[in-house]
């Protein structure tokens, strides 16, 4: 008699509840108040209120971004070490977010009066200290959403919802600041921005207590975290990550040095500052509207090709921004170049995120060190190093052609200075940061290889020094392991018959059985957050932003870490089930974790659609409506999940030594292929 292994998924109500990702959320809209301000309003600030020429706004601009790229390295290696009766990350953001407000005021709120090298003086002292603030509320903050959960789920819920609040948060400040700067020659207008941002830090730290108040930290520190010079050491050898960096350092650049005098095009280009909202969310549609293609896109190009492709439209962008004629007229050009350019710059964004977990791939697979939180780090810095060269370039740019801050109407010479920094130059660092891609060695076919030994690595690891001539899984003399008794892998469409024809082989070989983790209830009960879902569209219209241009996601190394921790769970669990007695599995991904086990076969169960949907109406008791949204539902959420995690498509074929049609083939049939050809791999033993 075989025994049958069942693992029971997690319930329903085990889900987060939706006040706990809002609260995470408003904790996100407090973050931006902060980031776009100085982002997007700095520069114009420091020339048109506080009197600050426009090439020392830009060193000041290129410094304190540096430097925030040294500050993020600090917090990254200092928060979440001790715990709390709050937790680890937590309490970072409720304790500084006061300082963080306090320095943002400040920083808006020069004095009149004061002699220009003490006028840089205080702008350069209060933006270093906010750029310190910043990064020890952004990284806890960024980190928590790894903290809250283990559910990939429930992480795509966070990273949504904080991916609206970040689109949102930079368009309403847009609304609300960019025509202050219509006259800054206005009486009282120095106080008036110093009363608005007062306000605004108010606000932000209302929504900072919320999520302090309304998240929990639940899942405990990992172990064994990687000293830097481990780090930099896998980073020498890691050449995909070097040249994404030196990419990534471009392309940023690029993009802030738009940031550093969009406001700038808006009120002396275009005649209205008021124009700079409807140009931001220009930028922000084109993002949204790239943000559904871009995994299409690597799909169909690969990222190298996509990435080179997608610079080019931001190239496009920048170049119309350029061709923009100076007035009133030419806003139709110009919010149709900001939306290409929003096309091109957030999808090479996105692209760049994941290519940058490619190369965490590479980095294990060459140096035996996994880095995701050092890569991430590496790269980060280099990011806020691009921002920082690109506002410095701007305020060079617009000061070489003769800006003058606070005049009345800016010279022919100025405005052709403001469309070159906002257009040429841009244009000139994104055809750089493409060139650099070009050059990305990391291609789609050589990352399948790496991912496939790293899976044997760690299958090996997994088994360790059990793996003896005793047990069902043994090494062979090449490293490999090898089969002593049954093991049978089944991947199946939903409703194609697996559960019925997996336990029946199972009782024929002798050998334990092993169901899906996730039940068709459990898919169903998940899905209202499961990525990519079509029915709603709210939610459609939340999941389809990617990352805002102007967002720092210090959770993208987080989740990844927590992303290859489950990996190795889930190998060691797939392992631990045969290693004794082999078994008959039904998904987990193991047809790719045993891949290349010598003696196990791998099974596919497909049919087409409308057999699939009546067989589960059947079994299941359900009408057909039903069935055929699980249908549906499954297909798309199994596969999505067996690509993230495990980096494989379940609908190759090349994966399998057989592939049966249900649909044809009678499930006792298919019991009796599959038998036989477990038997044929084994010798004709069972």
């Amino acid at each position: 008699m075989s025994r049958s292994v069942q693992v029971q998924p997690a319930s329903s109500a085990d889900e987060m509840p939706r006040r706990r990702v809002l609260s995470y959320a408003l904790g996100d809209v407090a973050n931006n108040v902060s980031f776009q301000m100085t982002s997007l309003f700095l520069m114009a600030y420091m020339t048109d209120i506080a009197g600050i020429s426009a090439a020392a706004a830009g060193t000041i601009y290129g410094i304190t971004k540096i430097w925030a790229g040294v500050t993020d390295l600090v917090a990254g290696n200092t928060v979440g070490r001790k715990d709390t009766r709050w937790g680890r990350l937590r309490p970072w953001i409720i304790t500084v977010s006061p300082l963080l407000s306090i320095s943002l005021v400040a920083m808006f709120s020069t004095p009149a009066g004061l002699s220009p090298g003490a006028t840089v003086a205080w702008v350069l002292l209060f933006d270093a200290a906010f750029q310190v603030c910043y990064s020890f509320v952004n990284i806890p903050y960024g980190s928590l959403s790894a903290a809250m959960t283990e559910n990939s789920n429930d992480r795509s819920r966070l990273a949504g919802a904080r991916s609206i609040a970040s689109a949102v948060t930079g368009v309403l400040l847009a609304f609300v600041l960019a025509p202050r700067f219509e006259d800054t020659t206005a009486d009282g207008i120095r106080l008036r921005f110093t009363m608005a941002t007062i306000v605004l830090s108010v606000v932000a730290l209302v929504l900072y207590w919320i999520c302090f108040q309304g998240t929990k930290e639940v899942v405990p520190r990992g172990a064994g975290k990687l000293t830097l010079s481990t780090t930099l050491a896998m980073v020498r050898q890691n050449k995909p990550l070097l040249v994404l960096c030196l990419g990534a350092l471009f392309l940023l650049g690029a993009g802030f040095t738009m940031n550093a005098v969009m406001l700038y095009f808006a009120r002396d280009v275009l005649g209205n500052a008021g124009s700079f909202t409807w140009l931001y969310l220009a930028q922000t549609v084109g993002t949204i509207c790239v943000a559904s293609l871009v995994s299409t896109i690597t799909v169909k190009l690969g990222k190298r090709i996509g990435y080179v492709i997608l610079a080019g439209f931001a190239v496009i962008g920048f170049v119309l921004v350029a061709l923009v004629p100076t007035g009133g007229g030419g806003l139709p050009l110009a919010l149709l170049a900001f939306g290409v350019y929003g096309v091109g710059f957030g999808g090479t964004n996105a692209l760049m995120f994941s290519m940058q977990a490619d190369t965490v791939d590479y980095g294990e697979w060459k140096t035996g060190t996994r880095a995701e939180g050092g890569s991430y780090s590496i790269l980060s810095f280099v990011r806020k190093c691009g921002q920082g060269i690109g506002g410095f370039i701007g305020g060079a740019v617009i000061g070489a052609f003769g800006y003058v801050a606070g005049a009345d109407a800016q010279s022919a010479g100025a405005i052709q200075g403001i469309k070159v920094a906002a257009g040429w130059v841009p244009a000139g660092l994104c055809v750089l940061a493409a060139l650099a891609l070009s050059r990305y060695p990391l291609g789609a076919g050589q990352h399948r290889e790496i991912v496939a030994e790293l899976r044997q690595r760690r299958a090996q690891g997994a088994l360790g020094d059990t793996a003896t001539h005793d047990r069902a899984v043994s090494f062979g003399p090449h490293g490999d392991l090898v089969a002593s008794r049954p093991i049978v892998t089944v991947n199946e469409q939903f409703g194609a018959g697996a559960s019925y024809v997996a336990e029946r082989v199972a009782q024929r070989l002798g050998v334990p059985y092993v169901g899906t983790r996730f039940s068709s209830a459990d898919l169903e009960a998940a899905a209202t957050t499961a990525p990519g879902r079509t029915d709603g569209p709210v939610s459609e219209f939340l999941r389809s932003f990617s990352r805002t241009p102007n967002e720092v996601d210090a959770s993208i190394a987080a989740d990844a870490e927590i992303d290859t921790e489950l990996v190795r769970r889930n190998i060691a669990d797939v392992l631990d089930t045969v290693k004794d007695s082999g078994g008959v599995i039904v998904g987990r991904d193991a047809t790719v974790i045993l891949a290349r086990t010598r003696g196990a076969v791998h099974v596919r169960l497909q049919a087409p659609v409308e057999a699939r949907v009546s067989r589960a109406a059947q079994d299941s008791g359900v009408g057909r409506d039903v069935a055929q949204r699980r249908q549906q539902r499954e297909d798309r959420v199994r596969t999505q999940m067996s690509q993230r995690l495990m980096h494989w498509d379940p609908a190759d074929a090349g994966h399998y030594d057989l592939v049966i049609d249900t649909g044809d083939v009678p499930l006792d049939d298919a019991v009796d292929r599959i038998v036989a050809a477990s038997q044929a791999e084994r010798g004709g033993t069972t």
